[in-house]
Parts: C-alpha cells; sequence; structure tokens
C-alpha cells in the first residue's frame, strides 16, 4: 500500500510542475475594447476580462489580446489561429 502511495505523489508532483505557464513578459498596453466570440449561428458571447468594466484587469486584458486576438509588437505569440480562419466560431473586437 505504501508504494502504491508514493507512486501517485510522485505522479501528482510532475503534473502539478509541468502544469506551470508564463505569460508574455512586459507587454504593451492595449486599449480598452470588449471581445466577443461569433458562434457559427451569429450569436455574439462576451469573452476575456472585462477591462471596460474593471481596468485593474489591465493585464490579464494584454495576455488575453496577445494570446488569443492580435499579437502586438512586444507580444510572443502566436494569436490563436483557429479564431480568425472564418470558419465556425470568430473572435471579434468592439467598444466599450
Amino acid at each position: 500500500m505504501m508504494p502504491r502511495v508514493l507512486v501517485v505523489l510522485a505522479a501528482m508532483g510532475v503534473f502539478a510542475s509541468t502544469g506551470t505557464a508564463l505569460g508574455d513578459p512586459n507587454l504593451t498596453t492595449v486599449p480598452a475594447h470588449r471581445h466577443y466570440i461569433q458562434t457559427p449561428s451569429g450569436e455574439l458571447v462576451q469573452v476575456g476580462p472585462r477591462v471596460c468594466d474593471d481596468p485593474s484587469l489591465q493585464e490579464a486584458f494584454n495576455q488575453f489580446h496577445n494570446n488569443l486576438h492580435v499579437v502586438t509588437s512586444s507580444g510572443i505569440g502566436p494569436a490563436a489561429p483557429g479564431l480568425h480562419n472564418f470558419q465556425g466560431a470568430e473572435i471579434l473586437a468592439g467598444p466599450c
């Protein structure tokens, strides 16, 4: 029983250490706007940090913007190509 517990704990340690992700460092500030996923049926669903409603989310908004929408010159990209291929769901932007 004890060796089995040790194996499980060791496996948990490996998965915990490999599950860490890093964001792009030192991103430039992206002007506030809203992001939507347009479903194939045309419905708009707001996604991402709502920086228009809460300016304290600016850093999270910068990360989201650079990783899923448009990579800025300070990003390490690339942006998600599956949301920019005009097949199925698409990501759109709009004003605050």
